[in-house]
């Protein structure tokens, strides 16, 4: 069967290669995909490499991202950032490649674009931990990376996750107000 309907071609893989070839790291998946245009005219062979390996991300990054979405407050906008790329690349693995080469090509491309979207709020979800302040949203909210060095922060951001774990509000309050005072005076200097 043809990798892409109306094309006449059918990609038929390599014979005779005993070592699994390295997986593809998908930033440059994503950058090949990306770059194509109908000017260029890809191998359908390569172009259905390139869709498969975009659509085996997508469907796994789409779990992962919605997961970690999930985590976070419903006004978040991380959060509404990270389910809208969820929602636009969910619905372009759905769409298919349509009739025809130029078709397959567009098609590649826009799962590109959508795996790029997905790739770049999964590194965001990972790298920033949002505390809102109690009673706040949008604005309000208090961004400690994973990674930074201020162990002061970090006991006070997660201080404020369990008591909002455990509702209690007063306490929450009170860990973001100390918060917010040691990011004001503490890391003035930085």
């Amino acid at each position: 069967m043809p990798v892409f309907p109306h094309t006449g071609l059918a990609y038929v893989p390599p014979q005779g290669t005993a070592a699994r070839p390295e997986a593809p790291r998908i930033e440059d998946v994503i950058r090949e995909a990306v770059a194509m245009d109908n000017r260029t005219c890809p191998a359908t062979g390569r172009l259905g490499w390139l869709t498969r390996h975009l659509r085996r991300f997508i469907s796994v990054a789409v779990v992962d991202v919605e997961a970690e979405a999930g985590k976070r407050p419903v006004d978040d906008p991380v959060r509404v950032e990270a389910l809208a790329a969820v929602r636009e690349a969910g619905h372009k693995v759905g769409l298919g490649p349509g009739d025809g080469y130029a078709s397959a090509v567009t098609y590649a491309r826009s799962l590109g674009r959508g795996a790029e979207e997905l790739l770049r709020q999964q590194r965001r979800l990972r790298t920033e931990t949002a505390v809102p302040l109690a009673g706040m949203a949008g604005p309000g909210v208090i961004v400690v990376p994973e990674g930074d060095p201020c162990a002061e922060c970090q006991e006070l951001a997660a201080e404020r996750h369990t008591l909002e774990l455990a509702q209690d509000w007063r306490g929450m309050r009170g860990a973001d107000d100390r918060l917010a005072v040691h990011q004001r005076t503490g890391h003035a200097s930085r």
